[in-house]
């Protein structure tokens, strides 16, 4: 008999044959239901057959099992169950029995720290709530890489080690590499650039990591990063791509994670995008009382009040102050190519256009306190025909925790990295 997914027990006639998880037990004497949970649902068996009790009573939460039977049609009251069907158990089989387990799976309500579901990860994601967030985040990468394989971009894997700074202020991992100083990668910024002067547009999905000491709920050591490079662009045509792929990914998610939305109870809607001079932005929030003037960087309190103002909306501020960009963002006359990306109260995107021109990057290296002879490899790669190039970075954790509407970003990765955390 080929095996059943839950999620498909409504729609079989006769028998079925399905493996899981206990979710839940109840003992009515004469008659014995459980929960069986896969990754596609829960269904409810129940146990008629005294042949089949003892079976029944050893089994434990979580434990992984293995049952056929008959579905019949039913109204089920479970609000996590399959509402129109059960099945009635005629042979039960325990695959592995699981232990006493140091944190409960089928709470109703999550009430157990963050902390201590962490140390038990795996245990945690099984949770239906939790799983839900893993498959959004799941259509969130694949609607991104969809996006731009469409617009005939090329998937690029740029490396995770790397000999020297990409962003400069921010500090590094330092790793002894065959006896030489290497870093792990901060960003996937200054080689997605040499492949974009050659290939003209592409996109990766790295993981990078960040020596910042932060510590707190919008802030992970170690993170995937959504990233594009496009040659020929400057700001703006970029900027309209984030915007498109952002709406993309919103819509995609509202398609086919209608039940995970519903489970965590989010509201969600396609973003509407504003687009705004920095120097703007800082005019609107100086009319709203805010203390801020031209030449602060956005704080977190900033970015929340530009999306009070401005409901679910993307909003482009551009035109940065060059002191406050990287040396690789083009400068303009005082200001700079670069730009920010805040929706759902935070800033969910970086970006502008690059520099092109050897010269100009020797100085803004210089002006940066950096060495341009530690860059050799890069700012030659601009002295053999590259033309102008734009792009940004998405943080997927980030972008999970806004559409997820989560309030630490920890609930948006499966395994974070933190100042305190390494393990499991």
């Amino acid at each position: 008999m080929k095996r059943s997914l839950v999620n498909e027990v409504s729609k079989t006639k006769g028998n079925v044959k399905i493996r899981g998880w206990v979710h839940e037990l109840r003992d009515l004497a004469k008659i014995k239901f459980f929960l069986l949970r896969d990754p596609s649902g829960i269904i409810q068996c129940i146990v008629k057959d005294n042949k089949l009790f003892k079976g029944f009573t050893e089994l434990t939460l979580e434990s992984v099992i293995e049952v056929e039977g008959k579905v019949n049609k039913t109204k089920i009251k479970s609000d996590l169950a399959v509402k129109d069907a059960e099945v009635e158990i005629s042979s039960l089989k325990l695959l592995n029995k699981a232990e006493s387990l140091p944190i409960l799976v089928n709470e109703k309500t999550i009430t157990t720290g963050l902390s201590k579901r962490l140390d038990n990860r795996s245990l945690d994601v099984r949770k239906p709530k939790i799983h839900a967030i893993f498959k959004i985040q799941s259509t969130i990468t694949n609607a991104f890489r969809e996006f731009f394989f469409n617009n005939n971009f090329l998937e690029i894997h740029p490396p995770g080690i790397i000999a020297t700074s990409t962003e400069g202020g921010t500090e590094l991992f330092k790793l002894e590499y065959f006896g030489k100083p290497a870093f792990l990668a901060q960003s996937p910024q200054l080689y997605k650039q040499l492949i974009a002067i050659s290939l003209e547009k592409v996109f990766s999905t790295s993981t990078v990591w960040r020596a910042e000491k932060h510590n707190t709920v919008r802030h992970l050591n170690e993170i995937r990063q959504l990233d594009i490079e496009v040659a020929f662009a400057d700001e703006f045509t970029v900027m309209k791509y984030l915007e498109q792929v952002l709406q993309y990914i919103v819509k995609k998610v509202m398609k086919e994670n209608q039940e995970e939305i519903g489970l965590l109870d989010i509201k969600l809607a396609v973003p509407k995008a504003k687009y705004m001079s920095y120097k703007e932005a800082i005019e609107v929030l100086q009319k709203h009382k805010y203390k801020i003037k031209y030449g602060d960087d956005f704080e977190p309190e900033d970015e929340r009040k530009l999306c009070n103002i401005y409901r679910n909306t993307i909003i482009f501020t551009h035109d940065w102050p060059q002191a406050l960009k990287p040396f690789y963002i083009w400068p303009k006359n005082g200001t700079s190519g670069g730009f920010d990306a805040v929706y759902g109260g935070m800033e969910i995107a970086s970006g502008g256009q690059r520099v092109h021109v050897p010269e100009i990057l020797i100085k803004q290296l210089k002006v940066k306190g950096l060495k341009p002879e530690n860059f050799k490899w890069y700012i030659d790669a601009f002295r053999y025909g590259a033309p102008k190039h734009a792009g940004w970075s998405i943080g997927l954790e980030r972008l999970t925790m806004i559409i997820c509407n989560l309030e630490n970003i920890r609930e948006a990765c499966i395994f974070p990295r933190d100042r305190e955390r390494i393990t499991p």
